[in-house]
């Protein structure tokens, strides 16, 4: 290309070096009538340098191989969200270096994307027969689908038995929200996450929904209640999405819907932020207010002081959050139990968890399989703690007999919290209002906050019935006695735990239904040729691994092992047949082509973008979008495209 001359071809073409040089090296040979094979024709010569290296070999086309073993290694790893680098890397770590490989990243790659092909086209097809298949297994897996006009799938949601039998012991406060990117079609993620006995996040089930649609969140949320066996939870906390608000003032009419505390405030941040630096102690009483108010009533009067006394009466932010005070504040929901949440936090969690398994190309089945992984790990966290609850005892700090009831019947990490109230109700005095029916405890003093304002609580006591009634309201709240409750039951002299102050949704043996048929026997039981072989596979790994380090000591006793195991694989290969049965691995052929007549159901649409895809991200609500500030001129303070050195007036061509 001549000096100083431009090409307009702007996508550089990919050039290929020359593989064929035409080499007459051959080995040519013949079967003769009488049977006898001989060679024909032999050329020694070759015309090019031939490689002996055996780490050079192994990149030729004619020795590269993927052995059954290897393939099945691939698979499994990548069905745990591993990217090929890493499974060629462990791949080799486990044959002794890379050296010893028949393939490359980019078989693996190949390999995993060929996989994918299988499912293109009836990527939802596959996923359905995957979920009849579970339904065999598992009696109360439930699913259902929702497609539009054009057989094409529109919402997905699946629950498996756990989850719908955790809801019963669980399902009185739920958390809702949605996340985008989690999959190739870009359709938004919507799990139903609650908190176990533990104080564990676990899942209700969970969707996939074209868009975040109120007739959506309608079908969403009438799907689930029937897979729930109609019963609706006490409270539920979303975002202030409009959509949502809609759908569950339509679907649950009789649940207490409360808007994410912790998305209001972020929205306040970026709306007062000037008012947090102008107005010294502002930012402090504002979430003194929003917090610390008991009923409504103090709320109105505490806001409405707070207003005046920094004079911010005409800022429109602060009275949007006025208007809608009894969506969020928790004034307007200390009556009704939410385990003592007030934010999506533990979707949030969960949604961050979740890309971790799950990629911007995953496919509807890849991600159904993953969460499943997922979810199995949910289901081991709570049975390792239920185990650590039932063979540990933790401490008492006091010497209350109230403390040690409640380690008696308290999982530990919601005795964590009870001892922890035990322990507050020893600050503060009690005073008698009315003789043994009302009384006041005052806390002028903590030890370990500063800057500590006095507080005063009200207890109604009802001693025939046992009932202490504190207008914190925090039985009602997180299901716990309150500290000033407990202050006042040592005061008249009640040193026993009422049995009605203790809910069974906090207790050790509170998911006795849940874990229903889901221990590690079950799996004997389950008429399944595929899971019943990978059980086969990992047990005679087990095994073969110890014979490995025993034959690798030496040379002659690994000789003399390969030998015999040689000699075992002609054995066992003739009388390892197949068994005849279903196949229940959606990855394969047979199932991946079979056909229901009675429903032709489309893929969603794939969503299109240009380049490589991005990572998942999280999903942010209009709520929590900022709005991108324009940048304003030096010179003319002026928002109009340009900046000092392009300004008009300083050019001094006025102001145009």
């Amino acid at each position: 290309m001549p000096i100083g001359s431009v090409s307009l071809d702007k996508s550089p073409q990919k050039v290929k070096s020359i593989t064929r040089v035409g080499c007459k090296a051959s080995l040519r040979v013949r079967r003769l009538k009488d049977g006898i094979w001989q060679v024909s024709v032999f050329v020694e010569e070759h015309n090019h340098a031939l490689i002996t290296s055996p780490s050079k070999m192994r990149g030729l086309r004619s020795q590269k191989s993927l052995s059954e073993e290897v393939v099945k290694m691939i698979c499994d790893l990548n069905a745990q969200n591993v990217e090929p680098s890493k499974i060629v890397e462990y791949i080799a770590s486990q044959s002794g270096g890379k050296q010893n490989l028949r393939f490359k990243k980019k078989d693996v790659s190949n390999k995993i994307a060929q996989d994918n092909r299988k499912l293109v086209g009836r990527d939802v097809e596959t996923t359905l027969i995957y979920f009849r298949k579970k339904q065999e297994v598992d009696k109360d897996f439930f699913y259902e689908l929702d497609v539009d006009d054009d057989g094409v799938v529109r919402n997905l949601f699946w629950v498996d038995g756990r989850g719908r039998r955790s809801y019963q012991e669980f399902g009185d406060v739920v958390t809702f929200d949605t996340t985008y990117n989690t999959n190739k079609y870009t359709m938004p993620f919507a799990p139903f996450i609650g908190v176990n006995h533990h104080r564990q996040s676990i899942l209700f089930g969970m969707a996939l929904l074209r868009c975040e649609e109120s007739k959506n969140f309608v079908w969403l949320f009438r799907t689930w209640l029937a897979a729930m066996h109609g019963k609706h939870p006490t409270s539920i906390i979303t975002d202030q999405d409009p959509a949502m608000r809609k759908a569950i003032a339509e679907v649950f009419p009789s649940t207490l819907h409360r808007c994410c505390q912790w998305h209001v405030m972020r929205k306040a941040r970026e709306h007062l932020g000037v008012l947090y630096g102008e107005k010294s102690g502002f930012k402090e009483e504002l979430a003194a207010v929003i917090n610390r108010s008991l009923t409504t009533n103090d709320f109105v009067d505490q806001w409405a002081a707070m207003i005046d006394r920094y004079k911010l009466g005409n800022v429109k932010h602060l009275k949007t959050m006025f208007a809608t005070r009894h969506e969020w504040v928790p004034a307007y929901f200390r009556g009704t139990f939410f385990a003592d949440m007030s934010t999506t936090q533990r979707s949030e969690s969960m949604n961050a968890i979740f890309k971790n398994w799950v990629r911007s190309h995953t496919s509807i089945f890849q991600f159904v399989k993953r969460i499943e992984n997922m979810i199995e790990s949910i289901y081991q966290r709570e049975s390792d703690e239920d185990l650590r609850s039932t063979n540990e005892i933790p401490h008492i700090k006091t010497r209350y007999v109230i403390e040690v009831e409640g380690r008696r019947v308290y999982t530990r990490s919601v005795f964590a919290i009870f001892r922890e109230l035990v322990l507050e109700s020893t600050i503060g005095s009690v005073r008698e209002i009315e003789k043994d029916s009302k009384y006041e405890v005052v806390i002028r003093f903590h030890p370990f906050i500063k800057n500590w304002i006095p507080e005063t609580y009200v207890i109604e006591v009802d001693i025939p019935s046992q009932r202490f009634s504190c207008n914190c309201k925090g039985f009602e709240y997180e299901g716990l006695l309150c500290s000033h409750a407990i202050k006042v039951m040592q005061h008249v002299g009640f040193l026993h735990l009422p049995d009605h102050y203790v809910l069974k949704r906090w207790t050790k043996d509170a998911n006795v239904v849940s874990k229903n048929r889901t221990d590690d026997a079950c799996l004997l039981e389950i008429d399944d040729s595929h899971q019943l072989e990978e059980y086969r596979i990992t047990t005679l790994k087990h095994e073969f691994n110890k014979l490995a380090v025993i034959g690798s000591k030496s040379a002659e006793s690994f000789a003399r092992m390969k030998c015999r195991i040689d000699d075992l694989k002609g054995e066992f290969v003739e009388i390892a047949s197949p068994e005849e049965d279903i196949p229940t691995d959606p990855d394969s052929d047979q199932i991946a082509n079979k056909e229901d007549a009675s429903e032709k159901i489309c893929d969603p649409y794939v969503s299109q973008c240009k380049g490589k895809r991005k990572k998942p991200t999280r999903f942010k609500p209009a709520a929590e979008v900022a709005v991108k500030k324009r940048r304003r001129c030096k010179v003319c303070s002026k928002i109009a495209g340009h900046n000092a050195r392009t300004c008009p007036m300083a050019l001094g061509n006025g102001d145009k």
